[in-house]
């Protein structure tokens, strides 16, 4: 079949239309139009958005750059220079109207088109307190002259227009012309050339010449074409050789998967998993489809994610995840590597069918190491409580989550008379001493809130916050704190010590303090209680 093409290519007259040189023109003719029409449209619809962008994000930034000076206004309640903040937004001609809001009221407004408001949003900035920015005071609107806006968008799109319908017409003539000359009478001359290869007879294959010299791509081709003949019989001995080298490789990589230390697998969102090596089967199980994948982690909803947004992007970069899981009633820890796999296919897949592959690898003694170094690093070492690192942190979050429906409490306790027991009866004596009282603390202030703290030395700080405490049932509390830490407290079988110990209690009542303000109130509170005796609490 294919001799008979190259016999046969020549034989019959083709129409004028069918000429290549023609059927060029045309088609640049042709091309040139639409691309003029559609480049035109295309251009003054994007040249159209993109100024009535920037002017938009132009109106936005006047904005942004007043906020800090109408805010000042609006805390000191100053019209005036409201006002004048007002007509310099003004100024600019994209601006149609602007107004500043002191918390309800109107501080200061100037629209030149009152008519035009109930159509146009306005861009609005929330003016918070100069020295508290979680303080809201006011507000900052601007509304932008659309029609402005929209005028000179459309002029700019207009231009920009027909610039392109002019330079796209003149841009196809000098094309028609350069592929006439440059590409459709050489193209002619190397299909006649070609005519004479007759690939049933190999020895016959000559190099092709077509008195064709400049060293471009139709140069390139040609000689390319030449080449190729030359190597057609060479070439099949190098597929032979290629063949056995490619089998090879195939069992070596065959063989890497198989005895990889980390588990592989390719899935399908569609089908679920199609290969995987036996170390994945290893960590996470035998598992026949996405779902059942999936659903063997803690946080299945983290993975479904990942997953959505590979195939709502399939050129992203892989994804990594530390999940959990467990197995045979203990938790185990893994790092999966999720990644989008592009595949060569005859038959394109489903619309909504992408492969990924996941690079899974076991990383629970990491992790168990990581969270016995956190703990350390967060906790007393003797008494097991927060050390004063991790119970800042955890106050700080009482803080944070406090409300007007819970009263939030801060205690410092300070043990009376702990260094005479250090020095008499030694260090091992006093650390079981810390050791019982801090389980005697913990024992008392054991919600799932409460945060108990050794501050320091023989000092320690309770935080803790509940619903609707009066007043009396905060009394209550310090005393049975206060009696539980003087029970005595058996240091050997046949010893025992008594303490006591002084107590400052700061009660939140006012947001946005940190933690070291209320420590230091609870701090006061414990050192008038010392001064007057000790062994009593101070509430504040």
């Amino acid at each position: 079949m294919l001799v008979r093409f190259f016999n046969t290519a020549g034989m019959n007259k083709r129409p004028f239309t069918q000429k290549l040189n023609v059927r060029v023109a045309i088609i640049v003719a042709v091309i040139g139009v639409m691309l003029s029409l559609s480049g035109s449209v295309l251009v003054f619809r994007l040249a159209l958005d993109k100024q009535e962008t920037i002017s938009y994000r132009l109106v936005d930034q006047l904005a942004a750059s007043a906020v800090k000076t109408a805010a000042i206004a609006a805390y000191v309640d100053d019209e005036e220079l409201a006002n004048e903040i007002i007509n310099g937004l003004m100024i600019s001609d994209m601006v149609s109207g602007a107004r500043i809001y002191a918390g309800q009221t109107v501080l200061a407004a100037n629209i030149s088109n009152p008519d035009q408001l109930p159509v146009v949003s306005p861009i609005e900035r929330e003016l918070y307190h100069p020295f508290n920015e979680d303080e809201l005071i006011g507000e900052l609107d601007l509304y932008p002259d659309t029609a402005f806006i929209r005028e000179m968008a459309l002029q700019e799109a207009q231009g920009s227009a027909i610039q392109i319908i002019l330079v796209s017409f003149l841009i196809t003539i000098i094309i028609a012309g350069t592929l006439q000359y440059t590409l459709s009478m050489p193209l002619i001359k190397l299909k006649q050339a070609f005519e004479t290869v007759d690939p049933s007879n190999p020895e016959n294959l000559q190099k092709l010449d077509i008195d064709y010299k400049r060293q471009d791509e139709l140069g390139y081709l040609i000689e390319q074409i030449n080449g190729l003949i030359r190597a057609v019989r060479a070439n099949f001995l190098a597929e032979r050789k290629l063949r056995l080298h490619t089998e090879k490789l195939e069992q070596q990589l065959r063989l890497l998967f198989e005895k990889a230390s980390i588990g592989v697998a390719l899935i399908s969102t569609q089908k679920g998993i199609l290969i995987e090596n036996p170390k994945f089967n290893h960590i996470v199980g035998t598992n026949s489809s996405l779902t059942d994948f999936i659903e063997i982690f803690d946080d299945p909803e983290s993975v479904s994610s990942v997953i959505a947004s590979l195939k709502a992007s399939l050129n992203s970069k892989p994804i990594g995840l530390d999940l959990s899981y467990q197995v045979d009633g203990s938790r185990r820890w893994v790092h999966c590597l999720f990644a989008t796999v592009s595949d060569q296919r005859l038959v394109a897949r489903e619309e909504d069918d992408v492969l990924f592959e996941v690079i899974v690898n076991d990383i629970t003694d990491r992790k168990e190491r990581e969270a016995e170094v956190r703990y350390q690093a967060q906790h007393d070492a003797l008494t097991g409580l927060y050390n004063r690192l991790g119970g800042e942190k955890r106050l700080q979050y009482l803080l944070n989550e406090s409300s007007a429906d819970f009263s939030c409490i801060f205690l410092l306790v300070d043990l009376d008379k702990f260094k005479p027991i250090n020095d008499t009866y030694g260090h091992d004596a006093g650390d079981v001493v810390l050791v019982e009282c801090s389980h005697r603390i913990k024992t008392l202030f054991n919600e799932s809130t409460d945060v108990c703290c050794r501050w320091g030395g023989d000092e320690f700080v309770i935080g803790f916050k509940r619903e609707a405490l009066p007043y009396s049932s905060l009394n209550t509390l310090c005393n049975t704190l206060l009696h539980s830490l003087e029970e005595p407290i058996e240091v050997s079988p046949d010893f025992r010590v008594s303490i006591s110990a002084s107590i400052g209690v700061a009660q939140i009542d006012e947001a946005g303090k940190s933690v070291e303000h209320w420590i230091a109130i609870a701090d006061k509170a414990m050192y008038d209680v010392k001064s007057q005796g000790r062994a009593n609490y101070l509430i504040t």
